[in-house]
């Protein structure tokens, strides 16, 4: 009877201590989201800035209001910097100096090509630089945001360039792209390059629509140029190996060439190259990547990745025009698989 005693007391204390009412509302504070890819080989450099949202009640009906997430294009300033570095025994670059080489402030604009979705989808608002022959994969890349009201530096991240020259050992120019074995296999090989850490080669299919037209004398001949993108699968490298490879099958090219030509009306000449361009990021990026869509396993718990310092979000480096043009087999089975799938070669 004493240990029942005891236990009651303890029990009318947690029940006490559920009727205390909370908000499920943290305190607001300031937490840009920003996104901003350099990739030395593009022609203008874009950043996204957006704010995270708090109120009362369902946070989907703040979504559509542009306030809520969206800065004033007065409210911030914000700064891509280059810095010096120095390489440890890894060779990986790390920042140094006490102030950088150079530094660009980027421009505010807005675009109207939002998808739409829960997001509003009014103008969108984003920073540019033109960036064409502007980077140097020796430096290291910061970006800052300050915001213009307090003077204040409410986000920062750096990342490394992707540097060094890929090449692709099979496919070439020597060996052609085709599909050998049993199954109907093309292999591809390259080398990899410094601060790449995910690749994704893609194959580009061309092809031209061939139409002659028979009610004039001569002839009038239009020659209209098309491709088609097949993606192959996604590569991590262990940042050790010098080459990485992935295989294509013949029934996925084919798949994707069917899927994507729909007009089976005029006739189709096959253009005897194609084009493997092989995509690759750097290890933020890559985990971002992973944080969004965990190989679509169940095997642990989601998280969110960010880099930003004072932030939510992303800064890392790709490179998305390394393009290699290579033969394809002008006869024997690659054209007749082609040509036996009946959309107008």
């Amino acid at each position: 009877m004493k240990k029942i005693f005891v236990i009651l007391p303890v029990l009318a204390m947690l029940f006490a201590s559920c009727e205390v009412e909370f908000s499920p509302n943290d305190t607001w504070r300031e937490t840009p989201v920003v996104y901003c890819l350099l990739d030395q080989d593009d022609d203008t450099t874009y950043v996204r800035i957006q704010r995270c949202f708090l109120g009362e009640g369902n946070q989907y009906a703040y979504s559509p209001i542009r306030d809520s997430n969206v800065y004033s294009p007065t409210a911030l300033s914000v700064y891509l910097q280059e810095w010096n570095t120095a390489a440890d025994s890894r060779g990986i670059l790390h920042r140094v100096g006490d102030t950088p080489r150079r530094v660009f402030p980027m421009s505010y604009t807005e675009f109207d090509n939002k998808e739409e979705g829960l997001f509003f989808s009014q103008r969108q608002p984003i920073y540019y630089l033109p960036s064409a022959g502007l980077f140097d994969t020796s430096f290291i890349y910061r970006l800052v945001v300050v915001k213009n009201a307090t003077g204040d530096t409410i986000a920062t991240a750096e990342t490394p360039l992707i540097a060094g020259q890929m090449f692709l050992e099979t496919p070439n120019d020597i060996i052609v792209f085709t599909f050998s074995g049993k199954a109907g296999e093309c292999q591809m090989i390259w080398s990899t390059i410094r601060n790449a850490r995910q690749y994704r080669p893609i194959v580009r299919f061309h092809y031209r629509d061939f139409i002659v037209d028979t009610t004039v004398r001569p002839y009038d001949t239009t020659i209209t140029p098309h491709y088609v993108d097949i993606p192959c699968g996604t590569i991590k490298s262990d940042m050790r190996s010098y080459k990485l490879q992935t295989t294509l099958l013949r029934s996925v090219f084919l798949a994707a060439l069917r899927n994507g030509i729909h007009d089976t009306v005029c006739n189709k000449n096959i253009i005897d190259t194609v084009e493997i361009n092989i995509q690759c990021c750097s290890e933020a990026l890559a985990e971002y990547l992973f944080s969004v869509n965990p190989l679509g396993t169940f095997e642990r718990e989601p998280f969110s990745y960010s880099n930003i310092e004072g932030g939510l979000g992303v800064f890392a480096a790709r490179r998305r025009h390394i393009v290699f043009r290579v033969p394809s087999s002008p006869v024997g089975p690659y054209v007749n698989a082609i040509k036996e799938l009946g959309i107008g070669f």
